[in-house]
């Protein structure tokens, strides 16, 4: 019994073991999850996971109140800028005891003044200066550790400044020259920009107006419009900028409104131009994942390394991102527990560590990097540092921890295509829904197998040429063959016939040949050309590609050839419309099979495949009912346009139908689950 009992508890102790380093975050209030390649969130394993939540009392300075900025200084300790209670706390890094507290400095007058609710702290430790957004006092403070002010920044009086607005600063910042940047609350022409020595010099960074429908019609309008009118029209105005940080010579900046789509996060240069422009990235959740309609990003704070940490302020969620905006770790959500927030305010990162500011728990939230994240991190840096190779074992080692990490395969696919490993590099790319990475792994695999495999290509390409030059007596060959082979069936009495084959049976082996096209199309294109999502699908898109609006377009000339006196009926309209898509299925086959074979750069050759396929047919279908119906050029055009029309309304009516057979059959269900409902209750 004794050992029986051993044997059990070496067996718990052995799968405690192994299952404990997978649940590192399984106290998290949330399940931590990513996105794959097509936009669906997947389960992932935690970058990060919550270890304390610190209040003011836990650290010796009394409670908070609604803390609405936290900042990281070089030195070792963190500011939060208490608005509630009007003072600047300066914390350790390890959160235990207070560095100082500051509530009241000196003016350069040798009088006192005292903080009005601060709201935004940035200290610049080479500089030993202190930036505070003193918002109740409608000023900025720039003062030294020791309390002394050297400069207060308040209301511009400049023309380039609307007078008739407040000047209520929200956030601060400084680069390396001593320049100053103000966020204020009522501003949305970016931030307000200082100089050194406090003088206005305009703002900053300003967010671009959403291109909505009603914003292009105003546009238009604008063009057609006099002077007097377009001034009295409602002006566009762009979103405001919510937060922002400093990293060497760029300024990060996030947006927060919900009706914000463009510019939600943006790395700008000294002229104020957007990197990340271009890029067409998403931050924040995805619409279609956790019913997510909005993201409002409040904060943004980037770290020694390059991650860019966004805070929501609708979900309570921190999302990282590496340098190319490549979604890395999401932590945190909405709740009580620790890990978990009310009203988040700020965040700030420091070492391997993200503090986020609650303003309604009145506490800092510490997140540790997990063993897991720190291998993540280190693959990205090495990667984006260019040491692809170098990057491929721990790029290896994330894949191992969790299949579902896109990223992972994107490096591991780049590193492979940078040791000659094409074919590892192709199928890591083609998992990780990189088709850049993929074209340069198989145009250089291509290549390789062309140099390997020379001879038996040419032949493949040779043989053709010599039967071409031999099929005058191939000709004369099966000739032959095929008068012995009639001999013979007569010599014997054999009947060998073969019945004449209806050409609407034809028709209608073109009409399935177009369906099985357009699903090679779709489907079977090159990884670097297209990319099917292969979990979802449905034949009924096919279907009304090909079937229905081929149905569609003999049943739409047919009626209006009937309205036009044509000659045609159904089955020659069948009959030669189906023979004129046979250049437009061609090509389709023809250009799914160079999909495999060519690269991107030479997908020129398939568009002209399409174009002269696609030409073909379409002077086919118009010789076609200039034919069957006996029609003038200018007569066949008219049918055709018609037809067009027919085509539209006919598809129309089936939509509609098929909404309205959805819909009985929904009332019809109903009907019958309450049915069934009631009888069971009686």
């Amino acid at each position: 019994m004794r050992k029986v009992l051993f044997c059990v508890t070496a067996v718990w102790l052995f799968i405690t073991a192994l299952v404990c380093p997978f649940t590192a975050a399984a106290f998290d209030p949330y399940e931590s999850y990513s996105y794959d390649s097509r936009g669906n969130a997947v389960p992932s394993q935690a970058g990060y996971t919550a270890v304390r939540s610190v209040s003011g009392a836990d650290i010796g300075a009394g409670s908070f109140d609604s803390p609405s900025d936290i900042f990281y200084d070089e030195s070792g300790s963190f500011y939060i800028a208490d608005t509630g209670n009007d003072r600047i706390v300066a914390v350790n890094v390890a959160f235990d005891s207070i560095s100082g507290v500051y509530d009241s400095f000196v003016l350069s007058d040798g009088n006192e003044t005292r903080l009005n609710e601060p709201s935004g702290i940035f200290v610049s430790s080479e500089k030993n200066m202190m930036y505070i957004a003193d918002s109740g006092n409608e000023r900025v403070l720039v003062c030294r550790s020791d309390g002394s002010v050297v400069m207060e920044i308040k209301k511009p009086d400049s023309a380039a400044y609307d007078s008739a607005k407040t000047f209520i600063p929200r956030r601060v910042i400084a680069d390396k020259a001593g320049n100053i940047y103000v966020l204020l609350g009522n501003i949305t022409s970016g931030a307000a920009m200082f100089s050194s020595n406090g003088e206005f010099m305009g703002f900053y960074g300003a967010n671009r107006a959403e291109p909505t429908a009603e914003v292009i019609l105003q546009r238009i309008r604008n063009i057609f419009s006099s002077e007097e009118k377009r001034s009295k029209r409602m002006r566009t105005v762009p979103s405001g900028i919510n937060g922002f940080d400093i990293n060497g010579d760029f300024i990060f900046t996030c947006t927060a409104s919900s009706s914000h789509t463009i510019d939600t996060v943006k790395k700008l240069n000294a002229a104020g131009k957007n990197i990340f422009a271009d890029k067409h990235a998403v931050f924040g959740d995805f619409p279609q994942a956790y019913g997510t309609s909005e993201n409002q990003l409040i904060d943004i704070d980037v770290s020694e390394d390059g991650f860019i940490n966004c805070l929501d302020l609708t979900t309570g969620r921190i999302f990282q991102y590496d340098e190319e905006c490549e979604l890395i770790f999401i932590a945190g959500t909405k709740a009580g527990q620790l890990g978990g927030f009310r009203e988040p305010a700020a965040l700030e990162s420091a070492d391997n560590r993200i503090c986020v500011l609650d303003s309604a728990k009145n506490t800092v939230t510490i997140f540790e990097e997990t063993s897991f994240g720190e291998t993540v991190h280190s693959a990205v840096t090495l990667f984006n540092d260019g040491y692809y190779e170098e990057a491929l074992e721990p790029w290896s080692d994330v894949i191992r921890r969790d299949g579902n990490y896109r990223r992972a395969y994107v490096g591991a696919a780049s590193a492979l295509l940078n040791k000659g490993d094409y074919r590892g590099a192709m199928k890591y790319a083609r998992a990780g829904y990189a088709p850049g990475i993929y074209n340069k792994a198989f145009a250089m695999w291509r290549e390789v197998f062309v140099r390997e495999h020379f001879s038996v290509i040419f032949m493949i390409f040779f043989i053709p040429v010599i039967l071409y030059i031999l099929r005058r007596k191939i000709y004369v060959y099966v000739v032959n063959m095929k008068a012995a082979v009639s001999g013979f069936f007569e010599k014997h009495g054999i009947s060998h016939g073969r019945r004449k084959k209806s050409p609407l049976g034809k028709s209608v082996f073109i009409v399935l040949t177009l369906f099985l096209a357009q699903i090679a199309d779709g489907r079977l294109y090159g990884f670097q050309f297209g990319y099917p999502d292969d979990r979802t699908f449905s034949m009924a898109p096919y279907l009304v590609k090909s079937v229905v609006v081929f149905a569609a377009w003999v049943a739409g000339s047919r009626a209006v050839g009937t309205f036009l006196d044509g000659d045609g009926t159904a089955e020659k309209i069948c009959v030669s419309s189906a023979h004129a898509l046979v250049p437009y299925i061609v090509q389709i086959f023809v250009c799914v099979a160079l999909s495999h074979i060519l690269v991107q750069d030479e997908a020129v050759f398939i568009q002209v495949i399409r174009i002269a396929g696609t030409s073909w047919t379409a002077v086919l279908l118009f010789f076609a009912v200039k034919n069957v119906h006996g029609y003038s050029p200018g007569r066949t055009l008219f049918s055709i346009a018609l037809t067009a029309a027919s085509m539209l309304i006919m598809l129309f009516l089936l939509v509609l139908f098929m909404s309205l057979i959805q819909q009985v059959w929904i009332f019809v269900s109903s009907v019958c689950t309450e049915i069934v409902y009631r009888i069971r209750t009686q």
